[in-house]
């Protein structure tokens, strides 16, 4: 009988820990959880979908912020409506225990352009256009101003300039993210009248060379008709604007290496899209290209600051060089006899192993005469004048230095067999680069400098000869003319 109990007892305990066994649970396990924000646009729908084990007996609910949405499903569709940041919480529970995951969204705030009506503007005069754009906190946004299919800027803020005139509709593309935005503003450009050429004439510094027409302002054979002046250096300044604005044709001499002059147009040239803005005429050889700078008045105060100076790229650029070669020119004295003058300057540049030397003028008494009757300067370095006929003395004139210092950068190049002519340079403003030499995007430019760079030297004889000085070797410059201009 015992035995029996005994059976039965043990059958009971055995039905009893199957019956626990069967009614066990455990809790639910959530894996895959990301940390990771998920970023939304207004409008978009997500399907969160969380993965699970352990599903027996499972009850589910799904809270945003805090605030319960949904019960009894696994899955849940997050719909942007509204930007912010949202705590998307996730909870699974049964009998033996629970689990959750918390998905977190950022829905971005919609990208705005807002646009000010913008003023009737004259052709040729920069416009700078400041929209308000306001959206998520990326710093990913690339903003794309167009005329058309015409690529017009690709900053937030646009300096917008037209050399024709007529009505144009701007449109700002604003991306930030997965988002996309456009708006559209016109504008009205109204007709103006410029002189094309860069006619005034703001500095002048040339360099010295051999036997030399200096003076003359135009054509080399003009001094005979009296168009040779002896002049202060503001009254050359003002002399040759009068002239180039009269005329694209009169040049002046730049001279030998480290020459300069600086002009300015009356108008802003407008960048030109795919398309060179300035047509240049200069004299030199092929392979003996002026460096032109360019400068746009970026803060309006009528004046080519040193900050606001690019270099036009061209094929000298990156070559080997002196970055900051020097040249000091001295008036030492004049002397003359019965028929020729002479005058003479020293020079030395700024090397640690310093060259120097002599370059010197001389001319007839009969060839500087005019037709009148008149002694011109014609011969004489800018600056120099006969003040006296009678004696012969030869001074200075105001504003004109007897020491001065030319500075740039110094390409030595074999100019053998490559004479200087005259020709027509195209330059385009997309070719600016600054210090760096990197490409600066400017809306337009106001002035230009051409300078002097290559230093020549030549074969003769076999013998690498300097050639710097030489009467052949010099830069002229005359008309540098707006293109973008309609005759």
């Amino acid at each position: 009988m015992k035995k029996i109990y005994f059976l039965k007892l043990i059958a009971a305990a055995l039905l009893l820990a199957a019956a626990c066994k069967k009614e066990q649970y455990n809790a639910p396990d959530i894996s895959g959880t990301k940390a990771d924000t998920i970023i939304l646009n207004l409008g978009d729908k997500m399907v969160l979908a969380p993965n699970i084990t352990n599903l027996k007996g499972n009850e589910y609910a799904w809270s945003v912020n805090g605030k319960e949405t949904a019960t009894g499903q696994v899955n849940y569709t997050f719909e942007a409506t509204a930007a912010g940041n949202y705590e998307v919480t996730f909870k699974a529970n049964n009998k033996g225990g629970s689990g959750e995951q918390v998905f977190r969204i950022l829905v971005e705030k919609q990208i705005t352009i807002a646009i000010d009506e913008l003023p009737a503007v004259p052709m040729c005069q920069v416009t700078d256009i400041t929209p308000v754009v306001t959206g998520p906190d990326r710093f990913d946004y690339q903003y794309l101003w167009t005329i058309g299919d015409s690529v017009i800027g690709k900053k937030r803020n646009l300096s917008f300039i037209a050399p024709q005139a007529g009505t144009y509709e701007l449109t700002l593309r604003t991306t930030a993210g997965k988002q996309t935005t456009t708006a559209t503003r016109k504008i009205t450009v109204t007709a103006a009248q410029y002189n094309n050429n860069a006619y005034m004439v703001l500095e002048y510094a040339p360099s010295p060379a051999k036997n030399h027409n200096w003076s003359v302002i135009g054509s080399a054979d003009s001094w005979k008709y009296g168009a040779e002046y002896p002049l202060t250096y503001n009254d050359f300044l003002a002399k040759a604007t009068a002239l180039r604005k009269d005329s694209k044709y009169p040049m002046l001499v730049i001279g030998s290496w480290g020459g300069s002059a600086t002009f300015k147009f009356d108008h802003t040239v407008a960048n030109a899209p795919d398309k060179a803005e300035l047509e240049l005429t200069a004299i030199c050889s092929q392979a003996d290209a002026p460096t032109v700078y360019v400068a746009y008045d970026r803060n309006k105060n009528g004046k080519a600051d040193a900050d606001e100076w690019y270099e036009i790229k061209n094929d000298d650029t990156g070559l080997g060089v002196i970055p900051n070669y020097e040249m000091t020119f001295t008036y030492l004295k004049t002397d003359k006899d019965e028929k020729r003058i002479y005058t003479s300057f020293s020079w030395k540049d700024n090397q640690t192993q310093s060259a120097q030397g002599e370059v010197l003028t001389n001319k007839t008494f009969s060839s500087s005469m005019t037709s009148s009757g008149a002694f011109s300067t014609r011969g004489f370095f800018p600056g120099l004048s006969m003040v006296d006929i009678a004696s012969k003395n030869v001074a200075i004139l105001d504003g004109w230095k007897n020491s001065f210092t030319r500075k740039g950068k110094r390409i030595t190049k074999n100019l053998t067999g490559t004479p200087s002519f005259q020709q027509t340079l195209n330059i385009d403003i997309d070719m600016a680069v600054n210090d760096k030499g990197e490409y600066v995007q400017l809306p337009g430019i106001d002035f230009v400098k051409i300078q002097k760079a290559v230093y020549p030297v030549e074969l003769v004889d076999g013998q690498r000869t300097d050639v710097n000085m030489e009467e052949g070797r010099m830069l002229h410059v005359g008309g540098i003319l707006d293109k973008t201009l309609k005759n």
